[in-house]
């Protein structure tokens, strides 16, 4: 009884995302987070998200979507007209997205600022009512609060929904918005003056935030996992200076990202970038190829590709996934028929004209990742 009072009691008292009149005062461009989102040990993936997870002003961005809300106990009702934003912790419903199809192109979020917006934080707290003296004569059944079911009373109490409230300081970051949903910096959300929530960041594998109390986020980061992309990370540095550890960092979450959409090793897909272009996305070969993954502007366009798109890394990676996975694929995975396949075209491979030569050489690059990983002390991600 007392938990069906209480759910009754909160739909009454917050609606969430209703009908909003937005005033917002200038547009700013969110970069998407490619690292891994990991919230209570289960991981998010971000481009299945319709409003996802971005960094403004170096800080990470959660929508306040209701799907999200479910995930991280949350609910949330926004006034613009009086500029205040309130919060309501709940109960985790959800664990993680229901719909797991790709439904963001991991482009950058463009969204409105929304200053001096006051954000306040409801908590609900359940009190059991004071107990009143009374003689017999008097009891009046309107001030009877036990729990009664069809005429008997039971020693159970129904507790009183009451809210405690107080201000979340958000600091100099403002509220975001992209039309009705509602952005705010994760880090608000930690510690006594947000929700206790316990955020832990590693900039080798993403953000872990846990909501449980008592449970640190670092709990559920995988250092195995950490050491592995940090060795990647040096790995493609070691060969291609031009990157900065972020930039490599990012490169590596391209090629982890691709390896799982097409179900392909990342380290073969790293390997063959390493021996076609030395992991350069402005590469134009001597044959005409171009990008990181080296494809022929002929092959791209049978895919609706132009130069520009295999410029462009993540396109390029995406593609050299795809394309790879199906050549291996296409010969029962025999890594040396897929790569010289990808390298000569199938019609070689089929007639058995073809070279082994460039197979072998993407072979031997990747048995050199596992050498560099394992003498490194970087492991191999287990």
């Amino acid at each position: 009884m007392a938990k069906k009072l209480v759910s009754v009691w909160l739909s009454l008292t917050i609606l969430l995302f209703s009908s909003i009149s937005i005033y917002a005062e200038e547009n700013v461009q969110g970069d998407f987070f490619t690292k891994n989102i990991v919230i209570n040990g289960e991981t998010i993936v971000n481009n299945h998200l319709q409003f996802p997870f971005f960094l403004y002003k170096d800080t990470t961005y959660f929508p306040l979507t209701p799907e999200m809300g479910e995930i991280l106990g949350l609910k949330a009702e926004m006034d613009f007209e009086s500029r205040t934003l309130k919060l309501l912790k709940t109960e985790p419903s959800l664990v993680n997205i229901s719909e797991s199809w790709k439904k963001n192109e991991k482009e950058d979020v463009l969204t409105q600022v929304n200053r001096e917006v006051q954000v306040l934080a409801y908590e609900l707290e359940l009190q059991a009512p004071k107990e009143t003296a009374k003689d017999d004569d008097s009891a009046d059944a309107s001030t009877d609060i036990r729990n009664t079911t069809e005429g008997n009373v039971s020693d159970e109490t129904i507790q009183i929904p009451e809210l405690s409230v107080r201000e979340i300081d958000l600091g100099e970051l403002p509220v975001l918005t992209q039309g009705n949903v509602i952005y705010l910096p994760l880090k608000a959300m930690a510690g006594e003056t947000g929700y206790g929530w316990d955020i832990y960041y590693d900039s080798y594998t993403g953000i872990y935030v846990s909501t449980k109390e008592g449970t640190p986020a670092k709990a559920f980061w995988n250092e195995a996992e950490s050491k592995y992309n940090q060795g990647l990370v040096h790995y493609i540095r070691n060969y291609n200076g031009n990157y900065t550890v972020n930039k490599a960092q990012e490169l590596v979450f391209l090629f982890k990202h691709a390896a799982q959409t097409y179900q392909i090793n990342e380290k073969i897909l790293i390997a063959v970038a390493h021996k076609e272009s030395t992991f350069n996305a402005k590469a134009h070969g001597s044959s005409g190829s171009l990008g990181i993954m080296q494809v022929m502007p002929s092959t791209g366009s049978l895919y609706g590709l132009g130069p520009e798109q295999l410029l462009d890394a993540e396109t390029s990676i995406n593609f050299g996934a795809m394309y790879l996975s199906e050549r291996i694929a296409a010969y029962d995975g025999d890594l040396t028929k897929g790569f010289s396949a990808y390298n000569q075209g199938s019609v070689k491979v089929n007639r058995g004209t073809h070279s082994t030569r460039y197979a072998n050489r993407i072979i031997d690059t990747i048995n050199g990742i596992d050498s560099y990983l394992t003498s490194n002390g970087y492991g191999l991600g287990y």
